[in-house]
């Protein structure tokens, strides 16, 4: 298995050039963000950041930038995100449990599923 590379402050900064440094101090200390090591700014030096989350401060940079989020809305943006992923992640999950059950039994679920939601898929 590979190295799991984490990117530090400025690394990250590089990456987004419309990100500054303390927009990033920002979106950690309102937790949108969590760098491995102490969040708070005087520790930004030794911030780490993983994957995740860097992809986490590209979305608040399309959120803010590309569609006009205020900041003062992206709290709401956010939670409703992490909530849709959520509940991908959840139905993976339910979806591998069916997968893993008797062919009788799936189509038992699917019938009843239909049954709730004719609309279907």
């Amino acid at each position: 298995m590979g190295t799991l590379t984490l990117l530090t402050l400025k690394a990250v900064c590089a990456r987004f050039p419309e990100v500054g440094e303390q927009d990033i101090h920002w979106w950690v200390t309102q937790g949108w963000v969590r760098p491995d090591g102490p969040p708070t700014p005087e520790h930004a030096a030794d911030w780490r950041f993983h994957p995740v989350d860097v992809a986490r401060v590209g979305l608040i940079r399309d959120l803010r930038h590309d569609m006009g989020v205020a900041d003062d809305t992206l709290p709401l943006v956010l939670s409703l995100i992490d909530q849709v992923y959520s509940l991908r992640a959840a139905l993976r999950g339910v979806a591998g449990v069916l997968d893993r059950l008797p062919p009788e039994v799936r189509q038992t679920v699917l019938a009843v599923t239909e049954e709730v939601d004719p609309s279907g898929p």
